[in-house]
């Protein structure tokens, strides 16, 4: 099932592109730029396109990273909720990255089956980004994304933001952050950044979504206050809410 046809309203009014991969590779990237000249046309995605592209490939790099975790913990059969297992896991993982390129992982490894999937839907008021990588975040992966945004809020320059708060674990959220902190250089809030899991309601499969709202129109409100909004008139706690849209009674549109 395409992802977006649990969204009716970016399939009706939104252009649509698909891109799947499993490295960032010159291939991807020529894709990526067919994408980006279909739609210089928006003044607003023409004005940012380096730090929107920046933040797509650091999303990327982040699903790669996640896919490699996730080899790791297939080849060695670690349990990533054993604390344990999990920092054995990172170790593996700093190895593998400081010695080995990921173009070399993924080709070489027959058994490195994952894929990432990114969707670019274009609207006169809006650019939403969609980047899927398979499965759900770990509850330490959960705590670090957590702390990431924490720290970024109040901050606005990477190289500043980078001295105070690296740290030696890889993939521990670094990418994150940095994706906040471009959205506020080009005048947008970390409100614009999410990250959820996602079941497909067909399949057992699960995935880590992030999705990214640019929008082209300053009067554009996110989906987030249309929630609020709804909860005002009607009597619903925010979680029968949550319930009612994961349901599929209740839909609270992006436009």
């Amino acid at each position: 099932m395409n992802f977006l046809e649990n969204y009716p309203d970016i399939i009706q009014f939104f252009d649509n592109f698909h891109v799947r991969g499993n490295l960032l590779n010159d291939e991807l990237e020529e894709k990526l730029k067919e994408i980006y000249k279909k739609n210089i046309k928006y003044d607003f995605f023409a004005k940012n396109i380096i730090s929107i592209d920046m933040i797509i490939k650091e999303l990327i790099q982040n699903c790669i990273k996640a896919h490699i975790k996730r080899w790791i913990i297939n080849r060695y059969q670690l349990n990533p909720l054993d604390d344990l297992d999990y920092q054995k896991l990172l170790r593996i993982l700093k190895h593998i990255l400081y010695f080995l390129r990921v173009e070399e992982l993924v080709n070489l490894a027959d058994d490195f089956n994952y894929h990432f999937d990114i969707y670019l839907s274009f609207h006169p008021r809006l650019l939403l980004i969609h980047i899927l990588n398979e499965g759900n975040l770990f509850p330490e992966e959960e705590k670090r994304v957590r702390l990431k945004f924490l720290e970024s809020i109040s901050e606005d320059n990477l190289y500043n933001y980078y001295l105070k708060h690296s740290d030696s674990q890889e993939g521990a959220g670094m990418g994150i952050a940095i994706i906040n902190i471009i959205l506020k250089q080009i005048g947008l809030a970390s409100r614009n950044f999410v990250i959820f899991n996602f079941k497909d309601p067909n399949q057992e499969i699960h995935k880590t979504v992030s999705r990214i709202y640019l929008p082209f129109d300053k009067q554009y409100q996110l989906p987030r206050y249309k929630f609020e909004t709804y909860l005002k008139y009607h009597t619903l706690t925010p979680e029968e809410l949550r319930k009612k849209i994961q349901q599929k009674e209740i839909y609270i549109p992006f436009l």
